[in-house]
């Protein structure tokens, strides 16, 4: 009698924290994307106001060419990237000094409108825009994180332009 009455209480938790529990995990894997997000912009922005030796002339106002997709597809599994390892799609990350140390789900891109030094976002324009691309049910339907950069009129600074664009969150 007891043990039955265990059981009864074990599986009304279970069936009462299991749903929970998997919505907390799925959630935990879509942070990733927006957090990194904002990881690159805050690079991004400190590369932007930092002067940089151009043809003997100090400049600023500065973006790097495009980085990514790094790495080249999203994975189900969390995984390493390297996003200073050789190769043209890796320049912008190691100019800037991106790096992510954790395992990682998605893929990620920044690709700046130009690249080059005193450069501006006339109102209603953007300089950068970051994707983060990520497959976490392995079904081949990615959901898409992006948000985009404006630099301030005079100043050496990138703000965000609107919100998180966000398309299948959890796909």
């Amino acid at each position: 009698m007891q043990a039955a009455v265990a059981v009864c209480i074990g599986g009304s938790l279970l069936a009462a924290f299991f749903p929970t529990f998997v919505r907390e995990l799925r959630l935990s894997k879509v942070s990733e994307a927006s957090r990194e997000l904002q990881r690159i912009h805050l690079s991004a922005s400190a590369y932007f106001a930092t002067p940089h030796l151009v043809d003997g002339e100090m400049l600023r106002r500065c973006l790097p060419e495009p980085a990514g997709p790094t790495p080249a597809e999203p994975t189900v599994d969390a995984r390493d990237a390297d996003f200073a390892a050789e190769g043209v799609e890796r320049d912008g990350w190691r100019a800037m000094g991106f790096e992510i140390a954790d395992p990682i789900r998605y893929s990620y891109t920044m690709t700046p409108a130009s690249t080059g030094c005193d450069l501006r976002s006339p109102s209603g324009t953007y300089l950068l825009t970051y994707r983060a691309e990520g497959d976490l049910d392995g079904d081949g339907e990615r959901s898409l994180f992006e948000r985009r950069d404006h630099a301030l009129e005079d100043e050496d600074i990138l703000e965000p332009t609107g919100i998180l664009f966000v398309r299948d969150r959890t796909e």
